[in-house]
């Protein structure tokens, strides 16, 4: 009981340490004008009119405002001083932003002649916020996951580390595919061993997510080099004047990565509890029971992908919706791509299932398995 007390006592300690490092880094980063070039004014006070409206789309109208603001400036030789800036914005705000008293914005300053300074808004500054997120989805996954959780934001680390060095070798001439692959078998190894440590059920999970991930890419390839890539719109990879094929597989590679390796560790662990609760279990049993639980998490992780791919769209849908434009052409115009890429990815968890499950079991309870079949001899 008292070492049960003494444990919680040293967690508690450990939490509130994370949550004092967590709400110092927010009010800090609020607080960090001091390390920008650009001049940073805080709003003070907020005036607001209304010049005219419009009739919009679908018997909606638009309203354009403007807004004096008074706002201090917070840094730079200008540091103290009041400046006052006139921001116009739409009531859709599409192209424009509304600011409130406390905003910090980035701001360009002029002096005039007369010696009064003219200010320019030139957007938020939003470092506190992202800053915010970050520190609490650190200290959400830690509450949770303890050690493990710990361990998951060191490994989402360090795979940002490797997908910002691989970006960069990728602009000094090394061919995309190649990065993507070899950047693939370094998020599976680094960040399964992470989170699970160096151990069969590891090893067994990044084989699998590796073997289906492989087998995927391999499948989504031949069918488009067969169909000539006639089922996709690639016309929807805005901005891009390089051939799209490449980029399209490099996507589909890293994208549905995140998935596999997901499903390979979920069957490597089930696999790996069921061998340590009943080390006799047979090997056609411990098959069986992996393919029951592959069933069960299958459908949960293919709607996750095709949610992840279909929400970048919704802006476009509901601009589009907006215009009146049929549901059909919202589904080939603006979804295509993305159906495309969350079916690839569901059908890699699909395979992923059966090569976990024979991988697992086999280097799990190899031993057993031989054994099983020298008795039947």
């Amino acid at each position: 009981m008292n070492l049960f007390f003494k444990i919680s006592k040293k967690k508690l300690l450990m939490f509130l340490i994370l949550m004092f490092i967590c709400l110092g880094a927010v009010i800090f980063t609020a607080n960090d004008y001091f390390l920008y070039n650009k001049t940073i004014a805080k709003v003070t006070d907020v005036t607001q009119t209304l010049d005219s409206s419009s009739q919009a789309l679908i018997n909606s109208t638009e309203d354009y405002y403007t807004q004096r603001l008074t706002a201090t400036v917070k840094n730079g030789e200008h540091k103290g001083k009041q400046v006052t800036i006139i921001n116009k914005y739409a009531s859709s705000l599409v192209t424009d932003e509304k600011y409130a008293k406390g905003d910090c914005l980035f701001i360009d300053l002029k002096e005039k002649s007369d010696g009064t300074l003219k200010a320019v808004s030139t957007g938020f500054k939003r470092d506190v916020y992202a800053v915010g997120v970050v520190a609490l989805f650190v200290f959400a996954i830690v509450l949770v996951g303890g050690r493990k959780g710990a361990l998951s934001v060191m490994s989402v680390i360090f795979n940002m580390l490797i997908f910002y060095i691989a970006i960069e070798l990728y602009f000094k001439g090394i061919d995309l595919f190649l990065l993507c692959c070899a950047a693939s078998v370094i998020f599976s190894v680094g960040s399964l061993s992470m989170v699970s440590g160096l151990n069969k059920k590891t090893a067994a999970a990044v084989i699998s997510s590796l073997c289906g991930t492989t087998v995927t890419i391999a499948l989504a390839y031949i069918v488009l080099k067969i169909t000539g890539g006639s089922g996709v719109r690639f016309d929807q990879m805005q901005y891009l004047i390089r051939p799209y094929e490449v980029i399209f597989i490099s996507e589909l590679l890293i994208g549905g990565l995140g998935a596999i390796m997901d499903i390979s560790i979920t069957m490597s662990s089930s696999m790996s509890e069921l061998i340590d609760k009943d080390s006799s279990i047979s090997f056609d049993s411990l098959r069986k029971s992996g393919v029951e639980i592959g069933k069960d998490i299958m459908g949960t992780m293919t709607n996750v992908l095709f949610f992840t791919y279909v929400c970048g769209c919704i802006p476009l849908i509901v601009l589009a919706m907006r215009n009146d434009t049929r549901f059909s052409d919202i589904m080939k115009n603006y979804l295509n791509l993305e159906i495309v890429r969350s079916f690839v990815g569901s059908i890699g968890i699909v395979i992923t299932i059966p090569i976990a499950i024979f991988i697992s079991s086999g280097m799990l309870k190899g031993k057993d398995a031989q054994n099983e079949k020298r008795g039947e001899a």
